[in-house]
């Protein structure tokens, strides 16, 4: 199932928009939204929970995604960057659009079970939007990070446990859009089979060749810091202000 997700969002990567580049650090404030001393204070603070817990949580404020479908657009950028550890994925991104005035938060299977999508609603309608909608970032950030490692805690173990299981994928469960989306995305690479043969090997053989190896937690600074993860399913929930 999460091979086949990822494969899903590189589909959707052919199709749409590129993801932004990924962070290099745990926040990551393109419009200068929080004050210095506030994002400085952020990043340490979520650099020592990654240290000490496994989880990887980052915030990540831009302006826009473009025009795409926020959901679909957090989802392929959560799946790019590989947010979480490798065979945990145990990753959580606070997404802020300052010009789309749109809230987003991923969630990796791995703290779907500690950040279920009713408490990402409940954090962000909350703790976030009211602060955003009073020209306070600073405050909503912070008081949104408050919430999110309370309720995100440290237990890798149960993390791992609360993934779903590797075969327990049932496409007849699946909504009608869903498999409208998954069709849909299915003749896009067949048409890239036929156009474009060598690219669809190539993402073939990578998604199949993704899940071997080691995978571990990530450092700061430099090109990225990607812990192997990045299935998040579209877990989590969304606001506007």
């Amino acid at each position: 199932m999460r091979r086949f997700l990822v494969l899903l969002c590189l589909l959707a990567g052919i199709l749409g928009a590129a993801p932004p580049q990924a962070p290099t650090r745990w926040v990551t404030d393109g419009p200068g939204l929080l004050s210095p001393a506030v994002r400085a204070g952020l990043d340490r603070r979520l650099e020592a929970y990654q240290r000490g817990t496994g989880h990887q949580v980052l915030v990540w404020i831009g302006e826009t995604t473009g025009g795409d479908p926020l959901e679909d657009w957090t989802v392929k950028a959560f799946a790019a960057w590989k947010v979480g550890r490798k065979g945990l994925d145990d990753g959580l991104v606070l997404f802020v659009l300052s010009a789309d005035h749109k809230v987003r938060m991923e969630v990796g299977y791995g703290l779907e079970g500690q950040v279920p999508d009713v408490v990402a609603y409940r954090i962000i309608q909350e703790s976030i939007i009211p602060a955003l909608k009073a020209g306070d970032p600073d405050r909503a950030i912070t008081a949104g990070v408050d919430r999110i490692l309370k309720v995100a805690g440290g237990d890798a173990a149960a993390a791992k446990a609360r993934r779903p299981p590797g075969g327990s994928f049932d496409f007849a469960s699946l909504g009608l859009g869903t498999k409208i989306i998954i069709g849909i995305l299915a003749l896009a690479f067949l048409g890239l089979l036929v156009t474009h043969p060598s690219m669809a090997i190539y993402l073939l053989l990578d998604i199949l060749t993704s899940g071997r190896g080691g995978g571990g937690g990530g450092g700061g600074g430099g090109g990225g810091f990607s812990g192997g993860g990045g299935s998040s399913g579209g877990g989590g929930a969304s606001g506007s202000w």
